[in-house]
């Protein structure tokens, strides 16, 4: 494909993000062409930035509570998201921003298996290292022919931002990125030492880690779950 075909496509694609509005889906303004072979989207500036800066951060001592209400946003708006026929499939505590009032706003849904077209670097892949980690792992094995992401692979990629949001780690913490396909092969990440998260959490990311995608939950019962514990 072409270069211009292929700047095409990406437009074409973007537009789809254009028209979605949600509270907590950052919001894109347009594209601007002139700055790389890619052309640059416009989005407003997140005075936190990511998820996992936050998590280093500021964002490091907020109480439980807050962290769970930060979860059921972002499962709300992923849930949305999948109502609108789209899949996100590349969610990463990179791709989650936050903004001045803490609230989380998702971005760079869909772009991946675009960009991944293109034989350059990208922004996308240069700025969001160990993103192997989220991705579920019938998105890592070997085909003739590339998996696609669906909506049981966002679930197991919102269940690593939940074990990343509640233990303050990455998932694999104690992996290397190049041993992460064999280990997700292998089973569920072993549950983090030294981490204060409840048995009930575990077990809803575990059920969302699940290696068979068909029995993950559905996105509307982990946030009702996460909303029941949370007034608890």
């Amino acid at each position: 494909m072409k270069l211009q075909e292929r700047g095409e496509k990406l437009r074409g694609e973007v537009h789809i993000w254009i028209r979605l509005g949600h509270p907590n889906v950052l919001k894109l303004y347009g594209i601007a062409d002139g700055f790389a072979p890619l052309p640059a989207l416009v989005s407003p500036w997140v005075e936190n930035g990511t998820l996992t800066r936050y998590l280093e951060g500021p964002g490091r001592d907020i109480p439980k509570e807050e962290k769970i209400a930060i979860l059921v946003k972002v499962g709300e708006a992923l849930h949305y998201i999948h109502s609108e026929h789209v899949v996100h499939g590349d969610l990463t505590g990179s791709n989650i921003l936050i903004n001045s009032e803490c609230q989380p706003l998702i971005a760079d849904f869909g772009l991946s298996s675009i960009l991944e077209e293109y034989n350059v670097t990208s922004y996308f892949k240069s700025c969001r290292p160990g993103a192997i980690r989220w991705v579920a792992p019938e998105l890592l094995e070997q085909l003739e022919t590339s998996p696609k992401p669906t909506i049981e692979s966002d679930v197991y990629s919102y269940g690593c931002v939940m074990l990343h949001m509640l233990s303050g780690r990455i998932p694999y913490s104690e992996i290397q990125d190049y041993h992460i396909p064999h280990a997700k092969m292998a089973g569920l990440p072993r549950w983090p030492t030294g981490v204060p998260i409840d048995v009930t959490h575990w077990k809803m990311i575990e059920n969302c880690l699940d290696a068979e995608h068909k029995r993950r939950p559905p996105l509307p019962d982990i946030i009702s779950f996460l909303e029941s514990v949370g007034d608890s």
